[in-house]
């Protein structure tokens, strides 16, 4: 990916996710990975999601983590390498780990789908349940009811 944009074949990466906002929602997301901009990346803040559970229930814990401010750098710093040789060592593992983070968060979305999709099946097996016990009740109470009333004629007409 990095190579066919630094050999000009493509103009630029965008990558479309699904985006993990809770278990009950997620929204589809387009974010660019090439070419890099310096603005959006110090201003961007970061989510951190727990799936814990409360009480017998799922649930999703989210912390906000502020974006760090950038940092200024003295104008006698001396790097030890040339910051291009830095720059292309950390591009790789800044495009990795932002690939990284949209599949984990794709993967998130379609649990946290899968589970509501899951509790719905079960709520509604349940409720399923509940209407054809209720509908056996009443059939076998008719079928009792008529033979008592068969017993109690039999009976008068003796």
């Amino acid at each position: 990916m990095l190579a066919d944009f630094l050999s000009g074949e493509v103009d630029r990466v965008e990558l479309i996710y699904t985006r993990f906002v809770s278990l009950i929602a997620s929204e589809p997301s387009l974010r660019t990975l090439l070419p890099l901009t310096a603005t959006g990346i110090e201003t961007e803040g970061d989510e951190i999601f727990s799936l814990t559970t409360k009480e017998g229930e799922f649930s999703v814990s989210r912390t906000e983590v502020p974006a760090a401010e950038p940092e200024e750098f003295p104008a006698d710093m001396i790097f030890e390498q040339d910051p291009v040789q830095i720059l292309n060592a950390l591009v790789p593992l800044y495009l990795n780990g932002q690939v990284l983070r949209t599949l984990q968060e794709s993967v998130a979305s379609e649990l946290a789908a899968r589970m509501a999709a899951m509790q719905a099946a079960s709520d509604n097996a349940k409720e399923l349940g509940s209407k054809l016990t209720l509908q056996y009740n009443r059939a076998r109470q008719a079928s009792v009811t008529q033979e008592i009333l068969e017993i109690v004629a039999g009976a008068n007409a003796l």
